[in-house]
């Protein structure tokens, strides 16, 4: 990331904290941020659009392979 964009993503960061009401110690910031980023990064993988053939072709229930929980 460039500096411009550490700067938006630290903006977004105390936005998103000071609407929700939380206070981050200073010296927890540091380490707040990264997990931030982390977690921004995961949230784009995550979000992308799947094709039909990454989704799972069978469906089960439990009820019909637990012993005595049948329909």
């Amino acid at each position: 990331m460039n500096r411009e964009e550490d700067e938006a993503l630290e903006r977004e960061f105390d936005m998103l904290m000071a609407r929700s009401g939380i206070a981050v110690p200073v010296d927890w910031r540091s380490g707040a941020m990264v997990g931030y980023r982390d977690l921004k990064r995961l949230a784009m993988l995550l979000r992308r659009p799947r094709v039909a053939e990454s989704e799972p072709s069978n469906v089960y229930r439990l009820s019909t392979i637990i012993p005595g929980r049948g329909p």
